[in-house]
């Protein structure tokens, strides 16, 4: 597989905290508990949301008003607001499990019908799709929500490695599992993503072969955002699959 560089079109979500500007959004600021635990689903749902709402002028809705600063920095008590609504409205916690990774693309679709939005978001699960369709994605300025799911069986001690950037190199920075984060690049065979408002970087490979030995691509995979098909489309693909068939 050819590994070519791209990302994102605008300046990924950045808020200012006592620490300096973030690279996204992280449940470690929020006032609950559960949250700071558990909450990396909402965090990634909220960023991808948010993202799309400030670039795309049919994505904004009346729950982000407000949250961009005048330095183009996000607000972080209305952030932390931001994502306690989405959490009580569309992504609800399940203490001492969290979120499963099928619950959020279902999340984003009713937000997406609650303010006529269209778009739709779904779970991959196809192995040889997932790092094509990350490319598409990016490629069309949507951000991917990536899942590094639980060891199978639960008990399972694994983890997967993140990377830091420094001088062209990738250091290894810490180790995770069971954890949602946002892709929002693809350079030389690493993932670019947000986690804990800091960028790291995963490398493919290993996040396939961790999936493959430790966990499982029904909970290892990507909540897929694209637009919906009009009626217009889905009518000439219909004649389009008729033709091969011979119909018409």
């Amino acid at each position: 597989m050819e590994m070519k560089r791209c990302c994102l079109r605008h300046p990924y979500l950045s808020v200012k905290t006592q620490d300096g500007l973030s690279f996204g959004g992280s449940q470690n600021w929020c006032s609950s508990r559960i949250m700071r635990k558990y909450g990396c689903g909402v965090v990634g749902m909220g960023d991808v949301l948010l993202y799309l709402g400030l670039h795309r002028l049919p994505c904004s809705t009346e729950l982000q008003h407000g949250l961009l600063r005048e330095d183009g920095t996000l607000s972080y008590p209305r952030y932390e607001r931001y994502l306690r609504i989405l959490r009580r409205r569309y992504l609800g916690i399940i203490p001492g499990f969290g979120i499963p990774g099928f619950l959020v693309p279902a999340a984003m679709n009713r937000y997406f019908r609650r303010y006529k939005i269209n778009l739709r978001s779904k779970w991959c699960v196809s192995q040889g799709k997932l790092y094509p369709r990350i490319e598409d994605s990016l490629a069309r300025d949507i951000p991917v929500i990536l899942s590094i799911g639980q060891n199978l069986p639960f008990w399972g001690r694994h983890r997967l490695r993140l990377y830091r950037q420094e001088n062209g190199e990738y250091l290894p920075a810490l180790e995770v599992k069971a954890h949602f984060v946002v892709v929002t690049g693809l350079e030389n065979g690493y993932l670019q993503i947000s986690s804990w408002g800091r960028e790291y970087y995963i490398s493919w490979q290993e996040y396939v072969q961790y999936v493959k030995k430790h966990s499982s691509f029904l909970v290892s995979n990507i909540c897929l955002v694209s637009e919906k098909n009009t009626p217009r489309k889905k009518k000439r693909k219909k004649d389009e699959a008729a033709m091969e068939r011979g119909v018409l």
